[in-house]
């Protein structure tokens, strides 16, 4: 699952006057890359969700789904919630995701879930940083991760418009990468080959308010690992893809 980009970068939210808030986009993609690394070309995703009005306390859910061009790419979709608390100037938050892949088939992974913690703070305005650890129950995979964002705020005639810029890193260990497997070969080569791998990636992109609640964005992102093996087989999409991951994409965006 990708992150949010434009209306939900590091917090800079418009302050609504409910206790609860939401967003929503859909977008066309070149690429679909996770944690650096690409799982399909080009795709229609769509996400949605509720949160706490920013600087508030509470639980925020939402789903995501990525529907490749590709008939040989399975669709997947995502259903995520958690916890979010402010202290001191951090926002803490814990949560768990669960990934789903209602077209797989044989020894390819059919779910997975993950739990997750963080910790973000605004260094200076517009300016944020996080910090998150994500641990993967079926795939046995411990990651941490460091992103950071900024947003310049300008405007095209009295159209309000964002210029955002965000990066991450972080190292992956997975120590299953088929937990659905039945072959003996493939749960033999996976025991033998546990892979620690590096990531990273940035975007930019810019988004353009048409009104309070509804915008279009337009981004270009860049993703890559480091040290990532390559598996005998490409099950739920894992394995070393060395095409280029630079990539783009638009979105309409709404929010409530």
């Amino acid at each position: 699952m990708t992150a949010v980009v434009g209306f939900t970068t590091l917090a800079a939210q418009a302050q609504l006057t409910s206790e609860w808030e939401g967003n929503a986009f859909v977008r066309y993609t070149t690429r679909y890359v996770f944690r650096g690394d690409k799982k399909a070309g080009q795709s229609m995703q769509a996400n949605v969700q509720f949160q706490p009005t920013a600087g508030q306390n509470g639980f925020y859910v939402g789903g995501w789904a990525n529907q490749p061009f590709a008939s040989e790419r399975n669709f997947e979709f995502d259903l995520y919630g958690g916890y979010d608390y402010n202290w001191q100037g951090f926002n803490l938050s814990a949560g768990v995701i669960g990934y789903f892949f209602p077209q797989s088939s044989g020894d390819e992974t059919s779910y997975s879930y993950e739990f997750n913690v963080s910790a973000s703070r605004e260094i200076i305005k517009n300016w944020g940083v996080t910090a998150t650890l994500y641990y993967d129950v079926r795939l046995q995979a411990f990651t941490p991760e460091l992103s950071t964002g900024y947003r310049i705020p300008y405007s095209i005639g009295k159209l309000p418009c964002s210029l955002d810029f965000s990066a991450f890193i972080g190292n992956s260990s997975v120590k299953k990468y088929y937990p659905d497997a039945t072959d003996a070969t493939i749960r033999t080569s996976c025991a033998k080959n546990k892979d620690s791998y590096a990531y990273y990636g940035a975007t930019v992109s810019t988004t353009v308010f048409f009104t309070k609640n509804f915008g279009a964005s337009i981004g270009v992102q860049y993703g890559d690992t480091i040290g990532k093996a390559v598996t005998v087989k490409q099950v739920g999409g894992y394995g070393k893809d060395t095409s280029d991951n630079l990539y783009g994409y638009v979105s309409i965006n709404a929010r409530w």
